[in-house]
């Protein structure tokens, strides 16, 4: 991707996420039960302009490429509704997102998506993918149609895989390994870091 070639941008957004302590290790549940070593938490980066604005910059820079037939982004509440906000201003693009519990007479889907709409659904990490196939199915329940999903962080945990076979392609700005990679050798995680990523992910791989 040209943004990771830019002037070492995938370097900056790696420090940027470690200072806003959204890596860390340790032991820890992930969403659907299983134990994980590490633990990737986005939700606190809007605090952290700088960080926040290159991420805003590579997931409209992704969209932009990869969906360029979006007619609306829809926001996964509520960490990605804060990427896709923002995201969706850069674009010139309507923004809608899905409410995580239904009440009566309320619609799925909140903003205004024409049926037929070609929407990306936009979270900030992917891992089972759930999240996002709710929204699809809340986009879709409305007339919709999910074109992509587009997230930051792909923790490589199933997900990109899960998505296709509802015909929807995952595309994230960097996956785990390669951020892995990144921030050790920038020296900023331990070679036992770096290790309990890849295990984890070799595990989840097989």
């Amino acid at each position: 991707m040209a943004w990771k070639k830019r002037s070492g941008r995938l370097g900056e957004l790696a420090e940027g996420l470690m200072k806003a302590g959204a890596l860390q290790f340790g032991t820890f549940s992930l969403p659907g039960g299983k134990d994980s070593s590490y633990d990737v938490n986005l939700r606190g980066l809007a605090s952290y302009p700088g960080a926040f604005r290159l991420a805003v910059d590579a997931l409209s820079e992704l969209t932009s490429k990869k969906a360029p037939r979006a007619d609306a982004i829809c926001g996964v509440p509520v960490s990605g509704l804060v990427f896709a906000s923002p995201v969706a201003v850069e674009l010139g693009k309507p923004l809608v997102y899905n409410r995580m519990e239904k009440h009566e007479n309320e619609r799925l889907v909140e903003g205004e998506m024409r049926p037929g709409s070609n929407v990306v659904v936009m979270d900030d990490i992917s891992t089972s993918g759930r999240t996002i196939l709710a929204a699809t199915d809340a986009v879709e329940d409305e007339g919709g149609k999910v074109i992509s999903a587009v997230v930051l962080v792909d923790r490589l945990e199933g997900a990109r895989e899960r998505l296709s076979k509802r015909g929807i392609i995952l595309h994230a700005v960097t996956d785990m390994v390669e951020l892995a990679d990144t921030l050790h050798s920038m020296a900023l995680i331990t070679d036992e870091n770096m290790k309990a990523i890849t295990r984890s992910v070799g595990r989840r791989a097989h």
